[in-house]
């Protein structure tokens, strides 16, 4: 018996020794992912007609999210907001990647969310424009201190050439805007008044019916005009060039990806799917900004200062 224990004893020790001496095991190393993790790029819009601002954007998103494959871009998405402070949100919530709109309610964004305008998009090949003042074509008014006293048709208030604009433009000529809930509002002599009609068809047709003294349109809109109409209206006014359109991008984007997708849209009307996709968006392409970015920003900024702190 006490041979038995020993022979057990020394089997232990050798064990341990044999277990010492066995050199270092190499651990096996985790299989790493060649992407990363898959997601959906996402472009936002805000639109009252959901169905088709998704089927406009949606060959454009597909596009754009099959040249980013290997930041792990799976696919695409077209999300549409309500308004505008619904795509604050979502902007700063990371729920969208990119975003084109008109200059002042790009600013408004990027003023809340910091996101920030690459390019320009030309929608509908237009790269710039500028809004102008007109009135009937048999009106008294002939340039824009006679409009001190009276109540100007706007547009809207988030819209660039309908309320940024003109508004930055009138403080720019030393005049006194006030904004006025509707067109018999009374102002001073020294004050032009504006007041918003929603649609610039609606301000068209309050100039032509005498409802209003004058308007604002953009000059793309006013040129397109019949020629019947225009020659009821004459302009007396207009201001200066703002970019058509802007492309924000999501602030929190890593430098790599946002550089790709810069570059993507750059020369996207070099391919024939690209061309497509940019046709049925209602765009000829999208560029750089010709006076370069810091100085084309410094100018939209100067203009969306001005209304803010009206």
């Amino acid at each position: 018996m006490q041979n038995k224990i020993w022979s057990f004893t020394f089997f232990i020790i050798f064990l341990i020794i044999l277990a010492a001496c066995r050199p270092p095991q190499t651990p096996t190393a985790t299989p790493q992912a060649a992407h990363p993790e898959g997601r959906k790029l996402v472009i936002g819009d805000i639109s009252d007609e959901v169905a088709e601002t998704i089927n406009g954007t949606q060959p454009l998103a597909d596009y754009l999210a099959a040249q980013l494959d290997e930041f792990g871009i799976t696919g695409a998405e077209v999300k549409i907001a309500p308004d505008l402070d619904t795509m604050i949100q979502w902007v700063n919530n990371g729920q969208v990647d990119i975003y084109f709109d008109s200059p002042y309610p790009a600013l408004v964004i990027r003023d809340v969310t910091g996101a920030q305008p690459i390019l320009r998009r030309l929608k509908f090949g237009v790269p710039t424009y500028h809004s102008v003042f007109f009135v009937r074509n048999d009106s008294d008014i002939k340039t824009l201190d006679d409009l001190q006293g009276t109540v100007v048709a706007f547009e809207e208030p988030f819209s660039t050439s309908g309320y940024m604009l003109p508004l930055a433009y009138l403080i720019q000529q030393g005049f006194e805007p006030v904004e006025t809930a509707s067109l018999d509002a009374t102002v001073s002599p020294e004050q032009i008044g504006y007041t918003f009609s929603t649609a610039d068809n609606t301000t068209i047709q309050w100039i032509i019916s005498e409802k209003a003294p004058a308007g604002v349109i953009d000059n793309i809109t006013y040129q397109r005009l019949p020629e019947a109409t225009q020659k009821e209206l004459r302009v007396i006014a207009k201001t200066e060039e703002v970019p058509r359109q802007l492309v924000l991008l999501q602030p929190n984007t890593d430098p790599p990806l946002a550089a790709a997708i810069k570059t993507a849209l750059l020369d996207m009307n070099e391919t024939e799917e690209g061309q497509k996709a940019l046709e049925i968006f209602l765009t000829t392409e999208f560029d750089e900004f010709p006076e370069g970015q810091e100085a084309a920003l410094a100018k939209m900024q100067e203009l969306f200062q001005l209304v803010n702190n009206q």
